[in-house]
């Protein structure tokens, strides 16, 4: 009779085991850890797809686990990540590296920012923390640019964890929202301003606006493929997958009650809906195009005459305001009160930028060096940067395209400007060529995701708390729906 065991295969058992009994012997937090580190790094190292996915989950969760080393959930996966793409580099060097259109304008923006590093009169160390956090935007771009091509499945898995991310954010908002939960500024007509577990409500605007869009996008197209015969069973998933965050992500960006986030959603909106239109056929472009232009000509009325009547006292109360934040003024000689309070800080910090673009004009005080120059004593001979009685710093002057200015210079507001012309033109790419629903859902989302975030950076520094790993996700599957080569994913 043959042998059915060998002594050597009993080795793998026997260690399972140990491990196993191992891992028993834990404390259940510290087993859970380890067991959920443990299918992270086989999952991330297995495939640059999994290592993208978990990289864009990570950023709901990155503040709420501590792992061993002081790591967040977020850097631990980034180091996952960094191992995986030069792992599958290295295994197949007959493949060359996918860097797509947008990597160059990346490349060029962290030269600039490492130029400014290197010349800061500031804090260096600072300045290479911030460097260092854009490079995790290549990073991911070039893991989703490698593991979601091929079948269609694996781009699917991308958009969906690219939609589940925001939209279990989006509940926790929510939740905030109605129960009333979170600090008593937070607080606005007895409920509390949704700022899930980002932290602060114009942050969290900001996440969902890299999220309802990619939704809207994928519900719009999904719609449109059931219309005409795609396949039933995969557009009505998507149709209620998609509906599902769209519904909970808007819901969540109303109820942060962030107008900077209102004004990118309005960006996004109307990104979307260009998009879309080029995609239609073209007797339906001039038409589909007139209304966008009517809706959005309406939504900015509604705006300015702070709601007209129309919409629940908190909501028109905020957008009362929004004239007020758009207006530029010395906030030197202004009079502070309760009322005008957070529209005079943030003149206040934009001046303060403003000042350290002046004094460095070609590199900046250094990238993530704003808090640092603001509150640093003025050299002999020169006033201070900060706008009295505004001795300390919010961390950003409420303005990205004057803040980076004011950090990496001219050179850097001229490579950030480079790599968001760019970015809009490759979605424009998209549109175009995107073809079957699902890459035309994807292109029409992702530029509304780029309308958004553009428009939102005119009040917020959108470029924190790892948000940029949503953001590089979504313009690697930008330049995949550009490919006629790639699968369309109707079938």
């Amino acid at each position: 009779m043959a042998r059915i065991y060998s002594p050597r295969a009993v080795w793998p058992i026997l260690a399972t085991v140990a491990m196993a009994v191992a891992i028993a012997g834990l404390p259940l937090e510290s087993a859970a850890l380890l067991v959920l580190g443990a299918l992270g790094a086989a999952v991330a190292l297995s495939d640059p797809l999994g290592a993208a996915a978990l990289l864009v989950l990570s950023v709901p969760v990155q503040e709420l686990v501590t792992l061993p080393g002081g790591l967040t959930a977020t850097q631990a996966a980034l180091l996952l990540g960094m191992a995986s793409l030069a792992l599958h580099t290295l295994a197949r060097p007959e493949e060359r590296l996918d860097l797509g259109r947008l990597f160059a304008p990346l490349a060029i923006l962290l030269w600039a920012l490492a130029l400014a590093a290197l010349l800061t009169p500031y804090s260096r160390a600072e300045a290479l923390r911030e460097t260092t956090r854009w490079a995790t935007v290549p990073l991911i771009y070039l893991l989703a640019l490698r593991g979601a091509r091929g079948a269609p499945w694996r781009a699917w898995a991308l958009v969906v964890c690219l939609l589940v991310a925001p939209a279990a954010n989006a509940a926790v908002g929510l939740a905030q929202f109605w129960f009333g939960i979170g600090p008593e500024s937070f607080l606005i007509g007895g409920r509390a301003r949704a700022h899930g577990t980002i932290g602060q409500p114009n942050s969290f605007a900001g996440y969902m606006n890299q999220g309802w869009p990619l939704a809207a996008g994928v519900t719009l197209f999904a719609l449109a493929g059931l219309a005409t015969g795609a396949s039933q069973r995969a557009a009505t998933l998507a149709l209620a997958g998609a509906g599902a965050a769209l519904a909970l992500t808007g819901a969540a960006l109303l109820a942060s009650f962030s107008r900077g986030g209102w004004v990118g959603a309005a960006g996004g909106g109307l990104a979307l809906a260009v998009a879309t239109a080029a995609m239609l056929p073209r007797g339906l472009r001039a038409l589909a195009l007139r209304l966008a232009v009517g809706a959005g000509a309406g939504l900015v009325a509604l705006a300015v005459r702070g709601g007209g009547g129309l919409l629940p006292d908190a909501v028109a109360g905020r957008l009362g305001t929004l004239a007020g934040n758009l207006r530029l003024f010395d906030a030197r000689g202004a009079d502070i009160n309760p009322a005008n309070f957070a529209v005079v800080e943030r003149m206040a910090h934009l001046q303060a930028a403003w000042h350290m673009l002046e004094r460095h004009p070609l590199t900046g005080v250094g990238p993530g060096n704003y808090s640092v120059a603001y509150e640093a004593p003025p050299p002999a001979g020169k006033g201070p940067i900060s706008v009295r009685p505004w001795y300390e710093s919010r961390g950003h002057a409420h303005n990205y395209y004057l803040h980076i200015a004011a950090e990496a210079g001219l050179v850097g507001l001229a490579a950030y400007l480079l790599l968001i012309g760019a970015v809009a033109r490759q979605a424009a790419r998209a549109a175009r060529a995107a073809r079957g629903w699902a890459w035309q859902g994807v292109a029409a989302g992702g530029a509304g995701v780029v309308g958004a975030v553009a428009a939102h950076n005119l009040f917020e520094n959108l470029h924190v708390l790892n948000m940029g790993l949503q953001l590089g996700a979504i313009w690697a599957l930008l330049v995949l729906a550009e490919r006629p080569g790639e699968e369309e994913g109707d079938s």
